[in-house]
């Protein structure tokens, strides 16, 4: 299996998407399995001539030379998710940042999501024009196209609140600030918070908290040339102290920071976090 990790070259996308990436498998190779962990972006993956099945939290995805193209969208789910790819596999995926999925839909992003591995299929011109996608031969020249598509998606995303708010919950210097006292400064209740988190990120507040000093505590590990020790890890990745951070870890992935640190796969650049099985 390879994946190839793509950034945008547009300055418009560059603000919406983190990246794409392409992954291929062929024929000859054993299926791989692995578990995927919450994460703050929304992820759209296209799927040529494969089946993809959902069994609780096993997602498997096998070739089948039927000329469908499968198109999913990712984010909504809390803990780990286990997906097993099996023959050869041609798969697209856009990492969307937080809330800019938003700006190329034609209605909230809740509109589109009703589980951790969704059937997308926002426009009447997406499918063919992904099916069309797939089919050119060369990768860079598939990303540009993808570009282009998005490019003409484009309307913007304008909220009252939601961008401030979540700007503020990524800031290390915020981190220690309650859930009431954000509300409270931008006066909104938490109702009104946990609605709008709702229809736009489909997350809660305090799972898209969690997320964030998870994925922080990935990318500070994975950086870390001093190797520092798990207590220190844990107040550079602004949990409250160790013992916390064992406690998200443990609900997010089923395993203690320890085990997870020396089983982690970081591929491409880094973007995607896979652990195998």
């Amino acid at each position: 299996m390879e994946i190839t990790i793509y950034k945008p070259l547009s300055p418009l996308l560059k603000a919406y998407i983190d990246c794409f990436y392409i992954l291929t498998r062929q024929p000859e190779e054993l299926p791989n399995t692995y578990l995927t962990f919450p994460s703050m972006h929304h992820i759209v993956c296209l799927y040529a001539d494969a089946v993809t099945e959902i069994n609780n939290e096993l997602i498997s995805i096998h070739h089948e030379p039927n000329g469908i193209l499968q198109s999913r969208i990712v984010g909504k789910f809390s803990k780990a998710v286990c997906a097993r790819y099996e023959g050869p596999i041609s798969e697209i995926t856009t990492l969307f940042k937080p809330l800019a999925v938003n700006a190329f839909l034609p209605s909230p992003l809740k509109d589109f999501v009703n589980g951790h591995f969704s059937v997308f299929n926002p426009y009447p011109d997406f499918l063919p024009a992904m099916r069309k996608i797939q089919d050119i031969p060369i990768l860079s020249e598939k990303v540009e196209a993808m570009e282009a598509y998005w490019i003409s998606k484009y309307q913007g995303f304008q909220h009252p609140f939601l961008p401030a708010i979540l700007d503020e919950m990524t800031n290390s210097e915020a981190q220690e600030r309650s859930i009431t006292a954000i509300c409270k400064s931008h006066a909104i209740s938490r109702q009104t918070l946990h609605q709008h988190f709702d229809r736009y990120l489909c997350k809660t507040p305090s799972e898209f908290r969690k997320t964030i000093r998870f994925r922080r505590a990935i990318n500070t590990h994975r950086l870390d040339i001093d190797q520092h020790s798990l207590t220190t890890l844990s107040l550079l990745a602004d949990y409250f102290d160790q013992s916390h951070m064992i406690r998200d870890f443990k609900e997010l992935t089923g395993y203690t920071p320890k085990y997870f640190f020396n089983r982690i796969s970081h591929l491409g650049d880094g973007s995607v976090n896979w652990l195998f099985l």
